[in-house]
């Protein structure tokens, strides 16, 4: 049978191209809302991509578009860490499935070459985002924990941690909306601005959500006003935090706790959210000098640790640090991968073109800094954030790349 007849006509190819255009724009919008749905919609769309074919389409990808490229070697890392691990077959396998995002995700900037499916992918986000923080507020004014979920907790859809994510990358993108639009729009965009931003400030409980909003912010500054921008918003930052810490407010308690977690840990007790967070970093530390160059594969992590830590009650499956977590299993090289993922994100991103050129900043930003108290790749929600909007900012890449070669 000839490899023709196993290819699907060209009205079938263009039917599951569009469908993968439509899904596409639904996962972006139940990315906020539900982990379930992301998964089905996410499998879906790339399904759909793989049927409709057009491999030379991909291969020009693979050849023209960086980011693509850099999501292949990620994805081999772990690939080629199953055959050197130290765990299990079974238990690599599981990890490899984890970071498996990377492999569909190269598929999405096939997808998202599309112009206005990647635009109704961003705004459906954006919209999602806008219902989570309306329901937000009804939940912290209203006291009613209406969806029976993270009762004692400021998340709606998911926990504290990736919503104060979600609101501090969605400020971000209202503030630049409010900064280029010249109508009338700009004033909803400047009040959903100060809306998420007080969510994040003053309702949700996430650390990492204040870092990245701070971290974000000035980026907006560096972006808008260059290296004096930068400046202004670094003082800026310094004198609103010293102001919030008078006001009796979540971001005060949270800030004291942090401070009281860290003199516990230094007089020997751990059993803290922010002293496990720093005994995890020194034992992961500790695992890297063993095997500094390769670590010790794929999902070897848990086990590791497991084998070094005293008190199994503190034992962990991820450091809550992303680049801990990739160098104990793969080493110093595998830093490099990862760091060399990123750096490629942000040289790349200057070749794009007006607030693409920002958005695919900010997605950096926020996913850099905050692996640095959580292992966000490895995470479901927010690694497919990473990888789905990373797909959607840059996939015209190949495009224009195609064009003048």
């Amino acid at each position: 049978m000839s490899a023709d007849a196993l290819t699907p006509s060209r009205p079938l190819r263009d039917y599951f191209r569009q469908l993968s255009q439509i899904l596409a724009v639904v996962t972006a919008f139940v990315l906020p809302l539900s982990t379930a749905a992301l998964m089905v919609f996410f499998s879906a769309t790339v399904l759909c991509c793989l049927l409709a074919g057009n491999w030379h389409e991909k291969y020009l990808i693979l050849r023209y578009n960086p980011m693509a490229l850099m999501f292949i070697i990620f994805f081999a890392l772990f690939l080629i860490g199953l055959s050197f691990t130290t765990v299990p077959r079974a238990v690599g396998l599981h990890t490899l499935t984890k970071y498996s995002k990377f492999l569909l995700g190269f598929f999405l900037f096939s997808t998202f070459r599309n112009e206005k499916t990647a635009t109704a992918a961003f705004f459906g986000f954006l919209v999602a985002a806008s219902i989570t923080l309306l329901l937000s507020f009804i939940k912290f004014f209203g006291h009613s924990d209406f969806l029976h979920r993270f009762a004692f907790d400021s998340g709606v859809f998911k926990d504290h941690i990736f919503t104060g994510f979600l609101f501090a990358f969605t400020s971000y993108c209202f503030a630049v909306f409010a900064f280029s639009i010249k109508n009338t729009w700009r004033w909803l965009f400047a009040l959903l601005f100060l809306l998420t931003v007080y969510n994040v400030l003053f309702i949700n409980l996430s650390r990492s959500g204040y870092v990245v909003l701070f971290s974000l912010m000035l980026l907006l500054a560096w972006q808008q006003f260059a290296w004096k921008g930068l400046l202004a918003g670094l003082l800026i930052s310094i004198f609103l935090c010293g102001s919030l810490l008078f006001l009796p407010a979540n971001f005060k308690e949270r800030f004291n706790l942090a401070h009281s977690e860290i003199t516990q840990y230094e007089h020997g007790s751990f059993a803290t959210s922010v002293g496990l967070r720093l005994e995890f970093y020194h034992n992961s530390l500790k695992l890297l000098k063993t095997h500094p160059w390769k670590g010790t594969g794929t999902g070897s992590f848990a086990q590791d640790y497991l084998a070094l830590t005293q008190d199994k009650q503190f034992a962990t499956k991820n450091p809550h640090n992303e680049y801990l977590n990739i160098a104990v299993q793969f080493g110093l090289l595998g830093v490099l991968i990862l760091l060399g993922m990123f750096i490629v994100h942000a040289w790349t991103s200057f070749r794009l073109q007006g607030l693409r050129q920002y958005f695919a900043q900010a997605v950096l930003v926020s996913i850099a800094v905050g692996s640095l108290f959580n292992s966000w790749l490895m995470d479901v929600t927010q690694g497919c954030f990473y990888v789905i909007f990373t797909a959607l900012l840059f996939a015209g890449l190949s495009l224009k790349s195609e064009k003048s070669t």
